[in-house]
């Protein structure tokens, strides 16, 4: 009896109850003489049994008190019980004729039994369709803690958000009570949320449907209310909430009764929702409201997840493009600005052999070029910083250190190293840019003559000098871009000196030296003093 409605099975059984109450009522009423026992047996027991079965009739019909998915069903156990206790009344009747014995009134034996076979026909129907609704009630739910597995392995095999609502999609209209689903995503500058994935259901329809989040009549709805309140929202009888009636006709028209609508959000944010359709008024339980709630939370966090990953993607390649253009310019540095640079020392040399060599012009010319140079070095490094750190390998500081002081040393200034240096992890030519900046800067603030000295902490290491030191104030902003007191100075070299310390996860401070100069002290730095290094 598939296709037959709650509404009719508990329209007949509310009329078949009724007019058997109103037999078994006059029957009382006609059997006034008799005792009150008598007319107890007789009709009262079977009017309260067939009133029973009229509430129950009345409770399917308006679809309360009962939920059953299988009223056809009821119906058959109903009947069966009215056939098999008419049975057992006939038979009990043929007997009492058959044996002599006053005869009864056929007809009323078999409405009396008639009466108590159908209510009990009835209830063993509710026991058995019951037990069918929760065996279906689990499985329901196993299908819908298998879509939220699914979602969560979508999240790990998918990089696109069509592709993990598509899935959710196809996943839930599966579920043998949903009529259809859809997925929008909500325009919080819009207020309206547009579909982008739908299963089991029309093209145009879905194309056709029109959301908001406000308080239009196309706002007020389950829809958004769900946007508003970040909640579930459930409407068991969509006919009867005023609020869905912009799309009464559509539902109608595919026989939806319920409608479920889970919002899909992360955090503060929310990216649409999930709409459901089922065809009965008593899908969306306690139980299955909890678990597609949980379901929309997966949703939320695979989104949130995968615009992640994609702004992340999005920042390497523009960090890729800087990296081009940055190239772009180092070549430029070294080659279009060094070249005329080079021309211009060739030419000061030959105009000091020419010329007296202690012409005071010619020496600022070449205390000009000087400074060019070093700006140049400089700008080349600053170029360079997105590959400021390369391979990680062992490192012998001390090496380190005499490299980078023939180059950035002088002649009249002194280079101590106290104890064993040691080896470090670290990129030896980044490490030697480091370093060669500090002994610049040593040695443009503390004169020529300047004591530079290295040593080894637990944490690191330091680099002092015995010069004038800085105050205070200023030691934070001198790592800052362009920042110098020395004229001659480019402002860049302590700059340099941080960045190339935070690319290799080094922490580095100023303080003031034992000589009062200044101490720069780097710490996290990682020892490899048992491994092989290079030289």
């Amino acid at each position: 009896m598939r296709g037959v409605s709650n509404r009719t099975v508990g329209a007949v059984l509310a009329i078949a109850g009724a007019l058997l109450s109103l037999f078994h009522l006059r029957l009382i009423i006609e059997t006034g003489e008799q005792t009150v026992l008598t007319r107890v047996l007789i009709g009262g027991v079977p009017l309260v049994l067939s009133l029973v079965m009229t509430a129950i009739g009345v409770s399917l019909a308006r679809e309360r008190a009962l939920s059953s998915r299988f009223p056809g069903r009821m119906l058959a156990w109903t009947g069966a019980g009215v056939l098999a206790l008419s049975a057992l009344g006939g038979w009990v009747s043929a007997t009492t004729l058959a044996v002599g014995s006053a005869p009864l009134n056929p007809v009323l034996v078999s409405l009396n039994v008639a009466t108590v076979g159908a209510l009990v026909g009835l209830l063993v129907g509710i026991y058995d369709v019951r037990g069918l609704e929760r065996q279906q009630s689990i499985e329901r739910l196993n299908r819908i803690n298998n879509t939220i597995r699914i979602a969560t392995q979508e999240l790990v095999n998918r990089t696109d958000r069509d592709g993990l609502e598509q899935a959710v999609c196809d996943r839930l209209g599966e579920s043998d009570p949903y009529e259809g689903v859809w997925i929008g995503r909500y325009d919080a500058d819009d207020e309206r949320v547009r579909p982008r994935a739908w299963a089991r259901l029309e093209d145009e329809y879905v194309e056709s449907l029109d959301v908001t989040v406000d308080d239009s009549p196309t706002g007020t709805g389950a829809g958004g209310r769900a946007v508003k309140t970040r909640e579930i929202q459930c409407v068991s009888d969509v006919f009867a909430d005023s609020s869905m009636e912009p799309w009464w006709d559509e539902f109608e028209r595919r026989g939806v009764k319920s409608i479920a609508v889970v919002p899909i959000a992360h955090d503060e944010t929310v990216y649409g929702f999930v709409s459901i359709y089922a065809d009965r008024r008593t899908v969306f339980d306690d139980h299955e409201q909890a678990v597609l709630a949980e379901l929309g939370e997966t949703i939320g966090h695979a989104i949130a997840s995968i615009e992640a990953r994609e702004r992340l993607a999005d920042r390497e390649a523009e960090l890729a493009r800087q990296n081009d253009r940055l190239d772009a310019f180092a070549g430029v540095v070294s080659h279009d600005l060094r070249n005329p640079l080079n021309v211009a020392t060739g030419h000061l040399e030959i105009a000091r052999e020419k010329r007296n060599d202690g012409d005071q012009n010619l020496a600022e010319v070449a205390d000009a070029l000087a400074r060019m140079e070093a700006l140049i070095q400089d700008l080349l490094t600053l170029a360079r910083q997105g590959e400021t750190v390369g391979e990680f390998r062992p490192v012998s500081l001390q090496s380190v250190v005499d490299g980078a002081w023939s180059t950035a040393g002088s002649a009249a200034a002194q280079l101590r190293i106290e104890d064993d240096l040691g080896v470090i992890s670290g990129d030896r030519d980044r490490v030697q840019q480091l370093l060669e900046n500090l002994f610049r800067n040593s040695r443009e603030h503390g004169g020529p003559d300047v004591t530079v000295t290295v040593r080894r902490t637990d944490a690191g290491f330091v680099v002092e000098d015995d010069g004038p030191g800085i105050p205070p104030d200023r030691r934070e902003t001198v790592f800052e871009m362009g920042y110098t007191t020395n004229d001659d100075g480019t402002g860049f070299g302590l700059n340099i000196v941080r960045t190339i310390a935070d690319a290799h996860g080094w922490d580095v401070s100023i303080e003031a030296s034992p000589d009062g100069g200044a101490r720069f002290e780097f710490a996290g730095v990682e020892t490899l003093d048992s491994v092989a290094h290079d030289p």
